[in-house]
């Protein structure tokens, strides 16, 4: 067989991909759980290291081909990057947890850049440096709403500063019904004045078409003030400009003795300490609430909590009244608030009811549960029949909640198991039944460790937004296992052998990034069947490679073969660096280092057996 490198290394590349259908056949019909995940993936690249370093370097150096092998390395490592970034554009970067996480982070990267001319165009950063805005830009959030989105409404609290990057804004006067007094577009900024002063939103701002916002939380903004003397006088200077008085005035109601005489004192204070006091407190004590929560009808959710829990999710409510005939929410809105109803009624459209009747929501009740708890889309209309009183909790002071509160994290997964959210998923948002398992395994397993899931609004986003990701997740994994068919066929291209311990590393290293790409493609709602043959004709495509690296390197040179094999290690050491491990700590954190190991140290065992 030998005396045909190219069926030889044809054949070694089929052996060596062929745990590629096989992990991808486990990984359709099991989901293992993430430390099981873990160690596969962690074995598996400490076996591709040690097949790196006892089968490629080692042999290379041993030569004299330092040089050559280094020069391979560099183009590999550089070539794996560069395929990879466009790869990753088309799509390819779902084809597991590890190269999604990477790409997202990149592209913040790319967003917090340009972000830093737009916020200093907001006024209340004219004084910031550039060097003291770029302390900011790792607070800074970027957010894509779809028109209609309401950004803030009338009571809400004044947390962020907003910048237009794409899209348009209307600002609506809550006193003038909803009248729009400005429209603000691209580099617009807006919510400056409630941001400055501390006080409680006057205004409603809502989208007028697709918009990106790049979001600058108050707390971090005022950290850094405190921190950099230079900026208190800057900050004082607009405590008492007639704008902000304007605002105290007009849009707060406050009296102009009460308005002055809260000025002067700000000033004082921000001269002499970095901060001031806003006007007005007006959050409800916790105490007064938490009965009220327990009590909550429509929901299961509250009644099982702790009284820690309660406290804190009372502490975060926002008391709110509404006039009869004000609208809540609308179909197709994204789930940003779960309102309990204290005070009149209010009633739920829906248009796919037959029988066109409203359901009727009383005192004591939720409303906007499933959509807030899963952060998918409204599917009712919620108007006020009568003037109401409702408690209002915002979905990112709920998503703050979970990240410092496991106990809520594990009461949110409970929640997600039952209360009819797979009956919601399924026929009220559209998802197949066997997407809606999958995303609800994966939020479950997200929140009882304490972090946040991407919610069923930004699942939809992220898919539907890559019409030819399929063929860009192929090439993805195909990329990732090029450079080990190369290294099998330059290793037959003069008749010579592949060991065992380089055959089986890459035989071992495959199954795991098989099992993880097809869980997520299967969490993505692809068929079985396209699975399958996808993994099945990346075999078939790894046989091809290792074929053609067994004819270009016939009668190579030393150096040459060297270079070769330096490229793959290269390229084999990006991978395992950019991809399983990064993917394998994301799952198992702790566990990845002894299985590492373990992996490592069965392909020594591997190369000193053969």
């Amino acid at each position: 067989m030998q005396d045909s490198p190219l069926l030889y290394a044809m054949l070694l590349g089929l052996f060596s991909a062929a745990s590629l259908p096989l992990g991808a056949l486990l990984g359709v019909y099991w989901r293992p759980g993430d430390r099981a995940m873990a160690f596969f993936l962690a074995f598996g690249a400490g076996a591709l290291l040690a097949a790196l370093g006892v089968e490629l370097v080692a042999e290379s150096v041993a030569e004299g081909q330092v040089l050559s092998l280094t020069l391979g390395a560099v183009l590999g490592g550089l070539a794996f990057k560069g395929l990879n970034f466009l790869v990753n554009r088309r799509g390819g970067y779902l084809r597991k947890p590890s190269t999604a996480i990477s790409y997202w982070k990149h592209k913040a990267a790319e967003r917090f850049r340009s972000a830093l001319s737009d916020l200093a165009r907001a006024p209340v950063l004219s004084a910031f440096t550039p060097e003291q805005l770029a302390l900011l830009l790792p607070h800074v959030l970027v957010r894509e709403l779809p028109a209609g989105s309401t950004i803030y409404r009338p009571g809400d609290p004044a947390e962020n500063l907003y910048v237009i990057e794409r899209g348009g804004v209307d600002l609506l006067d809550a006193k003038a019904g909803r009248r729009a007094f400005a429209h603000l577009g691209p580099k617009g900024v807006f919510g400056r004045l409630s941001f400055i002063t501390g006080m409680p939103r006057g205004t409603e701002a809502v989208t007028t078409e697709e918009t990106r916002l790049l979001i600058l939380p108050r707390g971090p903004f005022f950290d850094a003030v405190e921190e950099q003397p230079s900026l208190w006088e800057s900050l004082a200077q607009r405590l008492k400009s007639d704008e902000v008085l304007t605002f105290l005035r007009e849009r707060e109601d406050m009296s102009q003795d009460r308005v002055l005489e809260w000025s002067a004192a700000a000033v004082a204070q921000v001269r002499a300490e970095g901060r001031f006091t806003p006007p007005l407190r007006s959050r409800p004590e916790p105490d007064d609430l938490v009965g009220e929560l327990t009590r909550a009808q429509r929901t299961s959710f509250f009644s099982g909590l702790p009284e820690a829990e309660l406290e804190a999710i009372a502490a975060r409510l926002i008391p709110k009244s509404a006039t009869a005939g004000h609208t809540f929410f609308h179909i197709g809105e994204r789930g940003e608030r779960l309102y309990l109803l204290r005070r009149g009624h209010v009633s739920l459209l829906d248009p796919q009811d037959p029988a066109r009747r409203p359901t009727d929501v009383g005192p004591g009740q939720v409303f906007g549960r499933h959509s807030f708890f899963t952060g998918g889309q409204h599917t009712v209309t919620a108007v006020a029949s009568q003037d109401c009183d409702v408690l209002v909790l915002r979905r990112k002071d709920f998503d703050d909640l979970i990240l410092e509160r496991p106990a809520l994290g594990e009461a949110l997964g409970t929640y997600l198991r039952g209360a009819g959210v797979a009956d919601y998923l399924t026929k009220k948002q559209a998802i197949a039944p066997e997407q809606a398992a999958a995303w609800l395994d994966r939020a479950v397993q997200h929140v009882q460790r304490g972090q946040l899931f991407p919610t069923l609004t930004e699942l939809k986003s992220e898919v539907g937004g890559h019409a030819g990701a399929a063929i860009a997740i192929l090439l993805g994994v195909l990329l990732d296992g090029v450079p080990e068919a190369l290294v099998i066929g330059a290793g037959t291209a003069t008749g010579g052998a592949v060991s065992i311990a380089l055959l089986g590393s890459i035989f071992i290293s495959n199954f795991p990034e098989a099992l993880s790409s097809a869980a997520g493609l299967r969490e993505q709602g692809f068929k079985t069947a396209r699975i399958l043959g996808m993994w099945f004709a990346l075999m078939l495509m790894t046989a091809l490679v290792s074929g053609f690296g067994a004819l270009t390197m016939q009668q190579a040179p030393e150096p040459a073969y060297a270079l070769i094999e330096g490229f793959a290690a290269g390229a084999i050491l990006t991978v395992v660096a950019e991809t399983m491990l990064p993917e394998a700590y994301h799952r198992g954190g702790g566990i990845v280092g002894l299985s590492t190991l373990t992996g490592f140290l069965v392909a020594v065992l591997l190369s000193a057996a053969g």
